[in-house]
């Protein structure tokens, strides 16, 4: 049964992904602001994330993969791990630096459960790009 406070688009990020949780939600945030500078077609621009591999930050992979035309698997998302929660998206004109927020960080980290991740997802996904990200 699917949840009356849950849109639509975060029940399919969660079908795919497997759960609801605040990263995902983080990456699907930063997939639209950079999908709203560089448009939708495939190819055009690239991805690098600097979130690992690791869940529960690698999770913002994922919330990229949905919301924008770049996957791993056409790899034009590149990973790497810096311990940050950072993404730079480029084309040939232009650069788009994209900084989780410590202060968001640090509260993810700091108050995610099992039992209010989704509730704190939705959260996130309610809050303006400029409350969650630096943006340069």
């Amino acid at each position: 049964m699917s949840d009356p406070f849950i849109d639509s688009e975060l029940l399919e990020a969660k079908k795919f992904h497997g759960h609801l949780g605040p990263y995902l939600v983080i990456g699907m945030r930063m997939g639209h602001f950079i999908s709203s500078v560089f448009g939708e077609e495939p190819f055009s621009y690239r991805i690098h994330a600097t979130v690992g591999w690791k869940p529960p930050p690698s999770c913002v992979i994922d919330g990229l993969q949905i919301t924008t035309s770049c996957t791993v698997g056409n790899s034009m998302i590149v990973m790497e791990d810096l311990g940050d929660i950072k993404v730079l998206a480029e084309n040939d004109d232009q650069k788009l630096d994209i900084l989780l927020r410590e202060s968001v960080r640090d509260r993810i980290d700091r108050e995610t459960t099992r039992e209010n991740e989704e509730s704190f997802a939705v959260e996130l996904w309610k809050m303006g790009a400029e409350e969650l990200f630096v943006i340069r």
